[in-house]
């Protein structure tokens, strides 16, 4: 019986070369799409972490703005006594600490400062973390949206749609009739008084060097609080859309009626915000991340409001986001 004979054959030397050639630029192509994929998701993650703390700053913007000129019962700040422009009441203490009369300025219900900074801070009150230098400050007054008892720890507004008989108080009660006005009625009301500054300042709270969003609120005190609303804004620019309205024909300074619609966008602190109705706000914030990229660098030209061509050229990534407010309390 004749044996079987089986000859076992290995790879030759040239074809083992040629798989590990095949097979290094299968790996390389596979470590490459990884590491590229990698550093597009932390790209995409550090853009979305710009995109959140965008919208988280303009969130609480936002309402205010929309709310600004807001008084309860009565639509004309010029006919609560308490205020400048009718009979000012007496502001003390803490609550005057950015100025006796800034929180009862209620014919400034949106108000601000153009490019300021430590020299031009335009409060009395400082800023207590440094203040940004070329960035806006916004001003806000207004009432607020829900009724509330009477609280001698809170500067508050009366109101009524009785003409001339709001006001505002500080009291743990609510304040009697003028006299020679008409009585309450059935519907006053008391809200709390609103009053916030959003600025930016140079050095947030947990990462110095880092710029934040923040505002001066006034608070239970009465005082004003200086908070932190959210770390890595840059930058914030304001300009507000300006109604002219038509002829003064009384000579009272003042035009005869509004239309409602902004007819050019002013800087704060422009001359014809003394009789021009503020009807809308445009805001534009540059947003940092808070750590340096390694391998980027952010030589974009940022051109929004009155920043122009301002190129960083540095490693941290930039976002620059931009809204159009409308106020719809505006004293038509």
């Amino acid at each position: 019986m004749k044996k079987n004979t089986y000859f076992a054959r290995g790879l030759s030397l040239i074809e083992l070369m040629v798989a590990l050639v095949i097979g290094s630029i299968l790996m390389i192509g596979a470590v490459s799409v990884y590491v590229q994929s990698r550093k597009t998701f932390a790209v995409n993650e550090a853009v979305a972490r710009l995109q959140e703390n965008a919208r988280y700053a303009l969130s609480m913007i936002e309402p205010d703005l929309r709310l600004a000129n807001h008084w309860g019962l009565t639509s004309d700040p010029l006919m609560i006594t308490g205020t400048v422009g009718n009979v000012p009441m007496a502001v003390g203490g803490a609550a005057a600490a950015c100025g006796a009369n800034f929180p009862i300025d209620l014919r400034r219900a949106v108000d601000g400062a153009n490019d300021i900074n430590e020299g031009s801070w335009p409060l009395a009150c400082g800023a207590n973390n440094g203040v940004r230098d070329t960035s806006d400050l916004i001003v806000i007054r207004r009432a607020g949206t829900e009724s509330v008892p009477a609280d001698a720890q809170k500067l508050q507004v009366f109101t009524t749609r009785a003409g001339g008989a709001s006001r505002v108080f500080q009291s743990d009660s609510e304040p009697a009739p003028i006299v020679n006005t008409p009585p309450f009625g059935p519907n006053a009301e008391v809200h709390d008084l609103i009053v916030r500054a959003y600025y930016i300042a140079d050095d947030a709270q947990t990462q110095p060097g880092l710029p934040t969003l923040r505002r001066k609120d006034l608070v239970a005190g009465p005082s004003f609080q200086d908070e932190e609303i959210m770390p890595g804004i840059e930058n914030m620019q304001v300009q507000f859309g300006i109604d002219l309205g038509g002829p003064d024909t009384d000579g009272n300074g003042f035009p005869d009626f509004y239309t409602g619609v902004p007819a050019r966008y002013v800087n704060p602190g422009d001359p014809l915000l003394n009789t021009a109705l503020v009807v809308t706000a445009r805001i534009w914030l540059l947003v940092r991340a808070a750590d340096l990229e390694v391998g980027f660098a952010d030589t974009n030209a940022y051109s929004f409001g009155n920043v122009q061509n301002y190129i960083p050229n540095d490693g941290f990534r930039r976002l620059l986001v931009s809204r159009t407010i409308q106020v719809r309390n505006t004293q038509l």
